[in-house]
């Protein structure tokens, strides 16, 4: 259901989309830095990433986070896969302090909501391409429009991202804090009545 921000008797930080792409949030680190209240510890070569609302960090480096992020709805479980790479995301709610109630037993910091776009109603497409140095690479792109008039529209997104890292390793040719993340995001939105609509996302 949707509501005005000020009428939720929450705290919530919301990243829109034009403030997403303005200030090129890319990753999680880049959420964190832009709203107040949540960190963001990345250890063991980026495979925990670790979202810490309000200072509620987890006793157990290895288990089950405090703040629970959900994309569209759905749980993100996979500790690997949190660090989401930033496609076709429409707005990004922080929720701070316990919300076991609304969200389950990992949102006892907060939950942190990633909202993707929806199919358009007219053909859309954008590419953009990024390059650094240490082999800094990246390309993502998107296809939005009707299929079947005003009743079905879909959407496809892909994305490929890389880096070397910033520290050499003396000890092999992989440097040390280096990525890679390919992703892929694809929804239908399904309208045949007034009165009925379905959403599918991948």
């Amino acid at each position: 259901t949707e509501e005005r921000l000020q009428d939720v008797p929450l705290a919530i930080s919301v990243l829109g989309a034009q403030q997403i792409q303005e200030a090129r949030i890319e990753s999680f680190d880049d959420v964190a830095s832009m709203t107040p209240g949540l960190n963001f510890f990345n250890p063991v070569g980026g495979s925990l990433p670790t979202p810490v609302i309000r200072g509620v960090a987890p006793t157990d480096i290895f288990g089950e986070t405090n703040a629970a992020i959900f994309v569209d709805g759905v749980y993100a479980a996979g500790r690997e896969g949190l660090n989401l790479a930033m496609l076709e995301v429409e707005r990004i709610e922080v929720v701070k302090g316990p919300q076991s109630a609304l969200y389950g037993r990992n949102a006892f910091s907060g939950a942190i909501n990633y909202v993707t776009k929806r199919p358009s109603n007219e053909f859309s497409s954008s590419v953009e391409v990024t390059g650094g140095n240490r082999g800094r690479t990246g390309i993502k792109g998107n296809l939005s429009g009707p299929l079947i008039g005003d009743a079905l529209r879909a959407r496809i997104g892909a994305g490929y991202d890389t880096w070397d890292g910033s520290y050499d390793n003396p000890i092999s040719d992989e440097d040390v804090g280096g990525y890679e993340y390919k992703t892929f995001t694809a929804a239908l939105d399904w309208t045949p009545t007034d009165t009925f609509s379905a959403l599918f996302n991948f």
